[in-house]
């Protein structure tokens, strides 16, 4: 007889809240050093930030899958997971980008634009944090969608 071993609550959850922790470790890493270092008025490379969770998802919920998952795992399953370490680590990182820009000292780009009282506003710590979170959520949920579909697994 062949004993199916499959996941447990306690398993899934820690999968999801490690994942988002460490999301919001990679992507507090590399905005860091992309906007530091590489930062250009019109780069592209600064756009790879929003790749990160991407891929970083992708690889979670593979993990999970051939660790864990040795029995039916469904489509709602999946993106559940894969949206909850996305917004664990969204909310992460706009504390993280929140704390560099209002107390570390990390200096704003807004000296590339005209210094009008709108204009630091728009930049300002709080904004940006929330701006973030905001785009980083929307991007989880589109893809936590497309790698649900890939993820799930049917006995």
């Amino acid at each position: 007889m062949i004993i199916n071993p499959t996941y447990t609550g306690k398993q899934y959850w820690s999968t999801v809240i490690i994942s988002g922790l460490l999301l919001s470790v990679l992507l507090s890493l590399a905005y860091v050093i992309f906007y530091e270092r590489l930062y250009v008025e019109f780069s592209y490379l600064f756009s790879i930030i929003y790749l990160i969770p991407f891929v970083w998802l992708s690889i979670t919920l593979a993990f999970f899958k051939n660790r864990f998952v040795w029995s039916e795992f469904s489509y709602g399953k999946a993106f559940t997971m894969s949206l909850m370490s996305g917004i664990i680590g969204s909310i992460c990182f706009s504390g993280v980008i929140y704390i560099l820009y209002a107390y570390i000292g990390m200096e704003s780009r807004m000296g590339l634009y005209e210094n009008g009282r709108m204009m630091r506003e728009l930049f300002s710590p709080k904004a940006t944090a929330i701006s973030l979170l905001i785009i980083n959520v929307i991007l989880s949920l589109f893809y936590s969608l497309i790698i649900a579909i890939f993820a799930r697994k049917k006995d």
